[in-house]
């Protein structure tokens, strides 16, 4: 059958023919082979049983799923095209991009009659049954599940509690009663090595089975899971473009999503909370329809060989993170019903796909990354789309990250922090959303507290639950009364759905030069650097996920020091923020060239200054992955053709020829031909 062709763009020839070489046949299964030990390392996952269903699905679904990736791209290059077009009339008309009537590719038919990006009337949904195993609150803690000890501190959200904490919120989390979710992140925030991948599946197994167990050698620590209220384990497959260069089948590379989803489904599939997995990157409800019958032939597979098992049983929660997607929301949730039970807004990824879909326009800005009221100002037609959506239905609507953690002994960064979570979550609830998702386990209890006391809020406006939490929650007065201004105040104005720029409200694509800071100001651009080149270093070296230092501004002005969660999606939005500065001449590619040398000195002096401090340090294992970094980051923001997703470059890092050569860069390059 050979490769499917969008493979090729992360698994170049060359690559392919070295893993080939080097993989090791299966015996059981005719045509197969896998990199080098890993039937050795994880034979209890990868067993001939699964590996063979997985085959076997490759070969009903590979031809459906070539056609759609290729017809991603075709839609892409049309979309890039109109918007060349509509920019030049713009242009020639003289109409800004801020005005109502401004043209742009949302609502146009391609020649073949097809609307890629807008509203589509009519669909109406059936009820959405939402299985019990996710009945009450989303407070969803978010992360990946390769590291056991991880595992098992989110697995125990509910009973981590910090010595300092408040006792309402204590009385709140068991007066709801509800357990946290954890979204066991295959995706973003994984590193996608095969022996990474793997481990995090046999961990997952651990959970659902309630066995996982720990030893911390070094420090002659153990940790195990609590005997009861464990928070309800929902695992991310990775999205449709990435291809399994460790599982090849007759030379090809098997889809990730695939050999993702088969192998979980087969050993997990007597575990109801296993059977409700999150979604990620979909783009059409073609692509949804493709899934669903995927999903089909898997639960079909497993139930020939468990014959207990019965088919139906998955359920969808679809990550809506693409502006063609956010426009498409009841079209795919028919496609997968009757698996679909809600969605959530993955905004990094939402904001990023968005820039990507208009970069040919001089005129769009993507929201800066400096600005910490985001979620607020920019994502409120989107959130609330997503409710209009599902809400009637009766389907999950669940928000999107909250990745500011405080630096411990830093004078007020925990106020700081708590009081952008506060403002985070009761947007969000606002709005309409049934919960959102954490970036660390510390926010877990405070985030259950706080939707109960919004919920109490709701039934009695007098009730003081919630302004009590947040007297115990933000200490510094300036900051709390700041808070009690925000919850008098009502949500930001918005756009009106007869409002000619209402559609590119959705998008936060309606707004021009941010009042925070303009996307070409040198400090803009030094921030997405800085940032980026730390989180591909790290990425390099297999951690999918870094917390990297930055200063927000207090309530009184000053700036105190905080963490800020980076992962692929934020990589994703940094380098469009800065591709498009750097192709639209706001930026040029010298002052982009000194910027990036500077960071790269400063971050291999290996010393804090100022109101910077370095996370990722410039030494060991990360000094031979960090000059990797500034090359993918160079080529990601200076090319004029740039890759469409950033593990294009990132991906073949993955594997034993690139990862063992003396030069990685040298031997990428190499493949490249």
């Amino acid at each position: 059958m050979g490769p499917i062709p969008a493979y090729l763009d992360f698994l170049p020839p060359g690559l392919l023919a070295a893993l080939e070489a080097a993989a090791e046949p299966v015996a059981a299964v005719p045509g197969l082979k896998l990199g080098p030990g890993l039937q050795s390392r994880f034979p209890a996952l990868l067993t001939a049983e699964a590996l063979t269903l997985a085959v076997e699905v490759y070969a009903e679904v590979r031809d459906e799923l070539a056609a759609l990736l290729a017809q991603r791209a075709a839609d892409r290059a049309w979309l890039d095209a109109e918007t060349r077009a509509c920019a030049a009339r713009n242009a020639a008309a003289g109409t800004p991009w801020a005005d109502p009537t401004t043209e742009t590719v949302i609502g146009r038919a391609t020649p073949d009659g097809r609307v890629l990006v807008g509203p589509l009337p009519g669909t109406v949904l059936d009820p959405i049954e939402v299985p019990e195993v996710l009945a009450g609150e989303q407070v969803t803690l978010f992360g990946p599940p390769d590291d056991p000890k991880l595992a098992i501190n989110a697995m125990n959200g509910l009973h981590r509690k910090r010595a300092d904490e408040p006792g309402i919120v204590s009385r709140l989390v068991e007066e709801g009663g509800q357990v946290p979710r954890w979204g066991a992140d295959s995706e973003d925030s994984m590193t996608p090595m095969a022996t990474t991948l793997w481990a995090a599946s046999r961990n997952l197994q651990g959970c659902y089975r309630g066995d996982l167990t720990f030893t911390d050698t070094r420090r002659g620590k153990s940790y195990a899971l609590a005997a009861d209220d464990l928070a309800v384990p929902i695992k991310r497959i990775v999205g449709l473009a990435l291809p399994d260069g460790n599982t090849l089948f007759e030379g090809a590379p098997l889809p990730l999503h695939l050999t993702d989803l088969v192998l979980h489904v087969w050993h997990n599939h007597r575990a109801p909370a296993a059977l409700v997995l999150y979604l990620p990157k979909l783009e059409t409800p073609a692509e949804a329809a493709y899934l669903r019958r995927l999903i089909g032939l898997v639960e079909a597979g497993v139930a020939r060989r468990f014959p207990a098992f019965e088919p139906g049983q998955l359920k969808l929660f679809v990550v809506f993170e693409n502006p063609r997607a956010i426009f498409r929301i009841r079209e795919i949730a028919a496609a997968l019903a009757p698996h679909f039970v809600g969605g959530s807004l993955g905004w990094h990824d939402f904001l990023a796909s968005t820039a990507r879909l208009f970069k040919e326009e001089p005129g769009y800005r993507i929201p800066v990354k400096a600005d910490p009221y985001i979620v607020i100002d920019h994502i409120k037609e989107s959130h609330q789309i997503l409710a209009r959506s599902l809400g009637p239905s009766g389907g999950i609507c669940i928000g999107g990250m909250y990745g500011v953690l405080p630096v411990s002994g830093e004078p007020g960064s925990l106020d700081v922090t708590m009081a952008g979570y506060v403002r985070d979550v009761v947007t969000q609830l606002r709005r309409g959303l049934d919960g959102f998702w954490v970036a660390h386990p510390d926010f877990v209890r405070p985030g259950l507290a706080l939707v109960q006391a919004w919920r109490r809020l709701q039934t009695d406006p007098d009730d003081l639950a919630l302004h009590e939490l947040i007297a115990a929650l933000v200490a510094d007065p300036a900051e709390h009364a700041a808070l009690r201004d925000f919850l008098a105040a009502p949500d930001v104005e918005g756009l009106d759905e007869d409002d000619p720029r209402y559609l590119r409200g959705v998008l936060a694509a309606d707004m021009g030069v941010s009042t925070w800071i303009a996307n070409h100001d040198p400090e803009e651009v030094r921030y997405n650097v800085f940032q980026a080149l730390q989180y591909l270093a790290d990425w390099l070296c297999g951690s999918g996920c870094v917390a990297l230092p930055a200063a927000l501004k207090r309530t009184t002005g000053e700036k105190v020091f905080v963490r800020v969660m980076d992962d692929l999606a934020t990589t994703e939005r940094s380098r469009w923020e800065l591709w498009a500065e750097v192709r639209h001449g706001r930026v040029s590619v010298e002052s982009f060239e000194h910027i990036l040398a500077e960071e790269v000195a400063f971050l291999q002096a290996g010393e804090d200054l100022g109101g910077r401090r370095i996370q990722v340090h410039w030494e060991g294992e990360r000094a031979r992955w960090y000059p990797v970094a500034v090359e993918i980051l160079r080529r990601l923001v200076c090319d004029p053709e740039p890759v469409e997703f950033v593990t294009q470059l990132l991906l073949p890092f993955t594997h034993a020829p690139l990862r063992e050569a003396a030069d990685p860069w040298a031997a990428f390059e190499a493949l490249q031909g």
